[in-house]
């Protein structure tokens, strides 16, 4: 049991550290196109892994960014197929979170993916700006198909539902329950509690603005309404004071980063 305990914390610890690093570069991105309009387009996954792999000794480090991410993809799996979290399956939410944790492993297998994409180089061009966002490709696919109305509305609420989760972490700092409260005392968990409350926040903000986009498309029936973090960010910067809630996202995402570097180490698995 105990062995069995220390290669999930292994695999766990792996997969947040990687968390930590694609957040935090997410967010230098999101503040640099406070800057300039061109940083804007870098604020993609892809991105991250192009500058990855643009450092010295950039395929190791890709390597082991894409492992990272695969790592907790498994992770993800695991709390959902062993139940790691004790979830109630005689209680509806419960099993929603089930679910969540095992489709959360397959976006995040996605994201390693592309690394790894990124990393044989085969796809490190980028979208080209004719074929649309990720988003917009998802949503043109779907509403080809008589149903696909309302798959698309139900991922549009879907993501909906999972931005006020985030929210909902935010106002409550829930999440500090998820680490070892023997390790996670004092500055650590002010210092956790601070990071992670803003981190949740400017995600919830980002997943708003996405299911929101998702939801329209669906409405309209136009796949041009769907769009992913770089059609938020472009929506934010449009608004009012847009380049400061821009920054503030940008941070937001960095503090995000930090606390994944937190739950890295204290977690509780």
């Amino acid at each position: 049991m105990r062995d069995t305990s220390n290669w999930l914390s292994a695999i766990a610890s792996v997969g947040y550290s990687a968390k930590t690093i694609m957040y935090s570069m997410l967010g230098v991105f999101i503040l640099s196109s406070v800057i300039t309009a061109v940083g804007r387009e870098k604020a993609t996954q892809e991105q991250v892994f192009v500058t990855v792999k643009s450092q010295p000794f950039g395929q190791v480090l890709l390597s082991i960014l894409v492992a990272g991410l695969v790592s907790y993809a498994l992770w993800r799996w695991l709390q959902s197929i062993l139940n790691t979290e004790s979830l109630d399956m005689t209680k509806a939410k419960d099993i929603i979170m089930r679910v969540f944790l095992f489709v959360s492993g397959i976006f995040y297998f996605g994201a390693a993916f592309l690394g790894a994409k990124v990393l044989i180089g085969s796809n490190t061009g980028g979208s080209s700006s004719g074929s649309g966002s990720k988003g917009e490709q998802v949503s043109h696919q779907l509403l080809q198909y008589q149903w696909g109305t309302y798959l698309v509305a139900a991922i549009g609420v879907g993501v909906l539902v999972f931005a006020f989760m985030q929210f909902k972490h935010a106002y409550k700092a829930d999440f500090l329950k998820k680490f070892e409260q023997a390790k996670l005392t004092g500055h650590k968990r002010k210092a956790t509690t601070v990071v992670g409350r803003i981190g949740y926040f400017a995600r919830g903000v980002v997943y708003l603005l996405v299911g929101s986009f998702f939801v329209i498309s669906a409405v309209k029936n136009d796949p041009s309404e769907a769009g992913g973090l770089q059609l938020a960010l472009q929506t934010l910067t449009q608004q009012t004071f847009g380049l400061y809630m821009l920054a503030a996202v940008g941070i937001g995402f960095i503090m995000f980063g930090i606390y994944c570097g937190f739950e890295a180490k204290y977690r509780r698995t």
